[in-house]
């Protein structure tokens, strides 16, 4: 046999291969070795990611449970943080029911806020210091409301129209609203008289063909000038194009079907409620009787707001006096006072004052016995009247509800607010500047009454309208 073959056939050979055999699948073992260990760290690691990456998510929404449950309970606090879960929450308001513009920290009593964010950022535990979360939740929210009674509403409410005549003032310009508010009526002024501030007439027609309106006017009906310093709507004026040019110094737009005007409210019905009236520390109005006499003065007040300590009190004159009350002379007020009667006639020098350099309120109110959001003036009720000299200090801010008419005549002076079914007569040498009072538990602005009178409301979270998480954009 040649060498060749046998050399080939030698057991060293054959143990070489096998070797080769060996070392390749020996290799083989490394790489799925080594690739289950990498794919085995990653999971670890991924894991680990994701735990923190849900930690982090978790402690945000932490940071917002936290938040509402505060918010929930009435109390208010500008930011909540916290270790475990680790979280740090901040709050904001908006006075607005939509968009985005938000102002940091917590509405203060006054500010109506319609809704809340919370914008909470958690933290994970077990993962790197980078690795957090941020959420936002956006919640309705009702602004805490302080006792007392709170202003609103126009300076004049006239539901059956108005007259002024004969050298009028009315000093009503007020920011925002129509100052002299007339729902089912017309306005009528002439000689000499001046509004200054804007006039609204929601079904009615407009003559003031004597006077001037420095502001803007608005008529569901015809209008009949004078001059309006600012714009004029009404359904039809009385003049040329070139009277239009000289009488109304802004724009005159007629109104047709469509053509939007500022709403009137409804009539709110008021009756005697002595509950309802609550000063601004949430004491109740103490209720004083007004004696025989069925006469205001000076004794009478001292002594009742004396008895209640120099708080404020109510004079309920309404089953004393069936024909009404009266006043003579100067009648000074030591405190808030309220007086309830069926009719009030002041005549000839009748002056209301504050006994004090303090500025006091004083309400006189008719109540509207039935609730049906109209003026009604009963059967033992009567108008408001006074004539001859009357005079509201400028030390008191006055208001008058009344159902039935107002009649004012001959020389008055008056700061404050004036709510009537309407007034007959305003007439010779009158002065009316606003000054707002309100009516407790009512917003004389929209003509809702809310529960409670003046007792006040305490913030109030709402529902969560939406949560998102901000790190996904």
């Amino acid at each position: 046999m040649p060498l060749n073959q046998r050399q080939l056939g030698h057991p060293g050979t054959e143990r070489g291969s096998a070797l080769m055999g060996v070392i390749g699948v020996m290799g083989v073992l490394i790489v799925i070795t080594l690739t289950l260990t990498t794919a085995t760290l990653y999971s670890l690691d991924f894991t680990r990611s994701t735990r923190a990456s849900v930690q982090s998510v978790a402690a945000a929404e932490s940071g917002v449970s936290a938040a509402q449950l505060s918010l929930t309970t009435g109390t208010c606090r500008p930011a909540f943080s916290r270790s475990s879960p680790q979280f740090t929450a901040a709050v904001s308001y908006s006075v607005s029911g939509t968009g985005d513009a938000w102002v940091a920290g917590c509405p203060p009593v006054g500010v109506p806020a319609v809704r809340l964010r919370v914008e909470s950022t958690g933290s994970s535990l077990t993962g790197p210091a980078s690795d957090e979360a941020t959420v936002e939740a956006i919640f309705d929210y009702e602004s805490a409301v302080s006792p007392g009674v709170q202003p609103s509403g126009a300076a004049m409410y006239l539901h059956g129209g108005v007259v002024f005549m004969n050298n009028a003032n009315l000093l009503v310009a007020e920011s925002g609203r129509a100052a002299i508010q007339v729902k089912n009526g017309n306005v009528s002024c002439s000689n000499n008289t001046v509004i200054e501030g804007d006039v609204v007439v929601a079904a009615g027609n407009l003559n003031i063909s004597g006077c001037s309106i420095e502001g803007n006017a608005w008529a569901s009906g015809a209008a009949t000038l004078g001059a309006v310093t600012g714009n004029l709507t009404a359904a039809s004026v009385n003049l040329t194009a070139a009277q239009r040019a000289s009488r109304i110094g802004g724009v005159y737009t007629r109104n047709t079907v469509g053509t939007p005007i500022p709403t009137v409210p409804a009539w709110v019905d008021l009756n005697y409620v002595p509950s309802d009236w609550v000063d601004a520390n949430g004491l109740p109005y103490r209720v004083a009787p007004i004696g025989l006499g069925c006469t205001i003065d000076t004794s009478l007040l001292a002594a009742a707001v004396a008895v209640n300590g120099g708080k404020p009190i109510i004079i309920n004159a309404l089953a004393l006096c069936p024909l009404g009350v009266t006043a003579v002379g100067t009648v000074k007020l030591p405190g808030d006072v309220v007086i309830f009667a069926n009719k009030f006639t002041f005549v000839n020098n009748v002056q209301f004052q504050s006994s004090t350099t303090a500025r006091h309120k004083l309400w006189f109110i008719t109540p509207d016995l039935v609730a049906d959001q109209l003026p009604t003036c009963g059967v033992l009720q009567g108008d408001f009247w006074m004539k001859n000299s009357f005079t509201i200090a400028p030390t008191l801010d006055a208001m008058t509800y009344t159902p039935c008419r107002f009649n004012a005549m001959n020389n008055f002076e008056w700061r404050g607010q004036l709510y009537a079914n309407g007034a007959n007569d305003f007439k010779n040498n009158t002065r009316f500047e606003s000054a707002p009072l309100g009516l407790p538990g009512i917003d004389l602005e929209t003509g809702t009454v809310t529960g409670g009178g003046s007792a006040g409301a305490v913030a109030r979270l709402g529902n969560m309208t939406s949560m998102r998480d901000l790190n996904d954009g």
